[in-house]
């Protein structure tokens, strides 16, 4: 992207985590702080185990480094048996925010989501909304469409994974 779209370009795919509005790069982080290069670069590295936010590493004496998350395929974790529960859902969710919930199996655009699923694109983006503000969907800029995905915990909500809490002893 660095190639095809110089430095602007590049920093437009890391949206919404990171927003580059020039000279400053904003970042969807835990606590408001400025990171002020003083002429320093900045590293960005890609990780697969950082979740939701990036992280900023900042050490005087080291150049400053920025982690951040990368897409995460929904079948990055090994197959395991997968049941969905529709009606568990649809109840829980409402239906068609299920149905959402459901077809964000497979990355795909807004339009998309719509047709399938046969509902206005405003509904489908205010649906697809609701479970990123929830965390069970993710979307990202991709020229002029807005690609759409679940996040791990979408993807386990969906197919019936989610891990068992402990209760304190």
């Amino acid at each position: 992207m660095l190639c095809r779209g110089g430095v602007d370009g590049m920093l437009d795919t890391f949206r919404p985590a990171l927003r580059w509005e020039p000279p400053v790069l904003h970042v969807d982080y835990p606590r408001d702080r400025d990171l002020r290069l003083g002429g320093r670069g900045l590293r960005l590295i890609p990780s697969h185990f950082c979740w939701r936010s990036p992280i900023a590493l900042a050490d005087p004496g080291l150049p400053p480094v920025l982690v951040y998350p990368v897409e995460h395929a929904t079948d990055w974790a090994p197959a395991t048996t997968r049941s969905c529960h529709p009606q568990a859902l649809s109840a829980l969710l409402g239906r068609t925010r299920a149905r959402i919930l459901a077809a964000l199996d497979a990355p795909t655009t807004t339009g998309e989501l719509a047709r399938r699923l046969r509902v206005s694109a405003p509904s489908a983006s205010e649906h697809v909304s609701a479970l990123r503000e929830a965390n069970l969907a993710r979307s990202r800029r991709d020229g002029g469409s807005v690609i759409h995905a679940l996040t791990p915990l979408g993807t386990a909500l969906l197919h019936g994974e989610l891990a068992p809490v402990r209760q304190p002893q």
